[in-house]
């Protein structure tokens, strides 16, 4: 992924939950600026008593926190150092950041797309911060950013990060539904969903299009999870293209299999990859559900659902608009994470492990002095 997209995702997280983008660990409540911004306070004072604890002492006069977002870390760092600078890739972040600011002059939002800090000169701050940012981007990048990190802090300074190290092989939980087969043909009242579409979305000419749609059983019947082997009988979600009045041009593109029986009333979201079309224009992305071999469902009487797809070609090339940005996983093994601190003029303190990217990864803070 590149800057541009990272940008691009986090400008649109922005625009849909910038507290929920910036800090998901709230479960399924919407967050409060009071509780939002309190969960900085308590970071960063943790991160300054473990500094005490090391025997790291740092002047209180510039600090920076990068991918600063709404600022919730770089007002915390306010309440130590005089001034605080953040940073971020996303001005819809910066702009909320700032009108959120309760601390004026104190506190400056940057935007920066580059990939390193020439916006500083070198040897500008006394602590150095970031969390839960460099694990969005790929190493070419945040290794450039970790090298900046001790280029623009002071003599005697400190640089703190967090960034996870490797994969983790999690055990595969025991499946707790159950998956049957059918080797028959379905009668049709069985043949009954309800298809709660995608949202319409734009995009650049055969970008690729990741839609979850949700499906219920509308039956009184079990829908099999899996058919015979070469998939004859199989229940799946499919879809087919028509143009913008509803005339069919591609009746049978992909496919999503189901993950388990799905019983009456019981509903399932599945994930259609599918390939918009080439040629600019306005779309009709039809979804309806399909005994494999057999029929679709429509044709036993259930309805269809559509999307709206327009096909842009001033659109750059893979863009798309009106999808839930997507945000990936990146990690550094942590011996080659102590090399490049050392390469980059540090000394390495500590190296604490914590669970900032989920079970799936180990991760680290790593504190430093230059």
């Amino acid at each position: 992924m590149s800057l541009e997209d990272l940008q691009r995702n986090w400008n649109g997280l922005a625009q849909q939950d910038a507290f929920r983008a910036v800090l998901t660990s709230g479960g399924h409540v919407p967050w409060d600026a009071e509780t939002f911004f309190r969960t900085g306070v308590e970071e960063i004072g943790s991160i300054m008593a473990r500094l005490k604890t090391l025997g790291i002492s740092t002047g209180a006069q510039r600090a920076l926190d990068f991918g600063c977002g709404l600022g919730r870390l770089t007002q915390a760092l306010a309440r130590h150092f005089d001034r605080v600078d953040g940073v971020d890739i996303s001005e819809n972040m910066l702009t909320q950041a700032r009108g959120l600011n309760p601390f004026g002059d104190r506190l400056a939002f940057h935007l920066n797309s580059r990939d390193d800090l020439a916006l500083f000169p070198d040897g500008t701050f006394d602590l150095v911060y970031s969390n839960i940012t460099l694990q969005h981007m790929e190493p070419r990048y945040s290794v450039r950013y970790i090298r900046e990190f001790f280029r623009v802090a002071k003599h005697g300074g400190a640089v703190v990060f967090q960034l996870p190290g490797e994969p983790v092989e999690l055990a595969q939980p025991t499946p707790r539904h159950t998956c049957t087969r059918s080797t028959a043909i379905l009668p049709d009242s069985t043949l009954r969903a309800h298809i709660e579409p995608h949202p319409p979305v734009r995009c650049a000419p055969g970008a690729l299009l990741l839609m979850n749609v949700t499906v219920r059983n509308m039956s009184t019947e079990v829908w099999p999870a899996e058919g015979n082997e070469d998939g004859t009988y199989s229940v799946r979600l499919g879809n087919h293209w028509r143009s913008r009045f509803g005339r069919m041009l591609k009746r049978d593109d992909v496919r999503a299999q189901l993950t388990r029986d799905v019983r009456p009333g019981e509903s399932l979201q599945l994930l259609l990859r599918l390939d918009a079309p080439w040629k600019p224009g306005v779309y009709q992305l039809e979804f309806d559900m399909v005994q494999e071999n057999v029929k679709w469902f429509a044709a036993a009487g259930s309805r269809t659902r559509r999307t709206r797809v327009q096909v842009d070609r001033k659109m750059p090339v893979g863009q798309v608009e009106g999808m839930p940005p997507q945000m990936e996983m990146f990690g550094i093994p942590r011996r080659d994470v102590e090399a490049l601190i050392d390469e980059a003029g540090g000394r390495l303190r500590a190296a604490i492990e914590n669970d900032a990217p989920g079970p799936a990864w180990t991760s680290f803070w790593y504190i430093s002095t230059r």
